[in-house]
């Protein structure tokens, strides 16, 4: 019992530091998405500013999760292909925002987030035999990066 109770601390600690680090960088870009991202041409699908930050803080739990789940796992043939494919778009992940609000670079954000969108594809197949719930707990972030991949490719293309 002793060492379930450690595996939920650690799923806490998980979901608390993912959210945090996407809110740190979140806060960070802030002043350019009041300002810079105000004034672009963006999509009519695009949603009011809170959707952004609701959706972002369940997708990180959900991912932290997925996370969590993946360095808890028994060993298996994929397992380090599966973290590395998962530390690889987290770091993906991270960088988007500043290279989006921060330094402007729409084309290069575009293209990590298609990096992001093939890396957690790999981790869902990868995943899926061994550890079935996080290829399930990743869907929701897979629709949401084709989302945000489309309004990243809108400002992209139109300002």
């Amino acid at each position: 019992m002793r060492t379930e109770k450690k595996n939920y601390v650690l799923l806490i600690i998980w979901v608390i530091l993912l959210m945090l680090i996407g809110s740190g960088i979140g806060f960070l870009t802030k002043p350019s998405v009041d300002t810079w991202y105000l004034t672009l041409n963006r999509s009519s699908l695009t949603p009011p500013s809170y959707v952004f930050g609701t959706a972002w803080s369940i997708l990180y739990a959900m991912i932290a999760i997925s996370g969590w789940f993946i360095w808890e796992s028994k060993s298996f043939s994929q397992l380090k292909l599966i973290k590395i494919l998962y530390v690889l778009q987290l770091v993906l992940n991270w960088s988007w925002t500043p290279l989006f609000f921060s330094y402007h670079y729409t084309s290069l954000a575009l293209f990590c987030i298609a990096l992001i969108l093939v890396l957690t594809i790999a981790i869902i197949i990868k995943a899926y035999k061994q550890l079935i719930q996080v290829s399930f707990l990743l869907l929701p972030y897979i629709t949401w990066l084709l989302f945000a991949g489309y309004l990243n490719f809108y400002i992209w293309q139109y300002n």
